[in-house]
């Protein structure tokens, strides 16, 4: 699995939502099906390379965090965790956090898509979208 570190020399623009940024703070059952135990014999630890926190200061283009704050699968403090290793790192950043939204955000879903094609139009062709586009109404004049 690529990390920022890795993917910042790729992609000029991106967007994590409900994004499990350090394994450490999630599901034991998660990390350990792909990275083995969190301690290693030696006492190391296995999920620290991969947190995005440790690889905020090497972020180069846009990066866009979205999370739904009742979000009952990752805790919405994992993206308060790269929110602020970013802060810290100087690094600018977008964040946006959902209130009343679990994790695949719900009723909010077509804002979230028009959010992030937004994003893209914006960053990725340099073009200005349409102010508050509704998907799937008529705009009303």
């Amino acid at each position: 699995m690529k990390r920022w570190g890795e993917v910042e020399r790729f992609f000029k623009v991106g967007i994590a939502e409900s994004g499990n940024h350090d394994n450490r703070n999630y599901e034991d059952d998660w990390g350990e099906r792909y990275q083995w135990l969190l301690e290693r014999a030696d006492s190391t630890d296995n999920y620290a390379a991969e947190a995005n926190q440790t690889h905020a200061a090497m972020l180069k283009g846009k990066l866009f965090l979205i999370h739904g704050m009742l979000d009952d699968n990752v805790p919405p403090s994992n993206a308060l965790l790269a929110a602020d290793a970013l802060m810290k790192a100087g690094k600018d950043f977008d964040l946006l956090m959902l209130p009343n939204a679990r994790h695949r955000f719900g009723a909010y879903s077509p804002y979230i898509m028009r959010r992030r094609w937004d994003y893209f139009v914006q960053y990725l062709q340099g073009n200005v979208p349409p102010k508050e586009y509704q998907i799937g109404r008529p705009r009303q004049p």
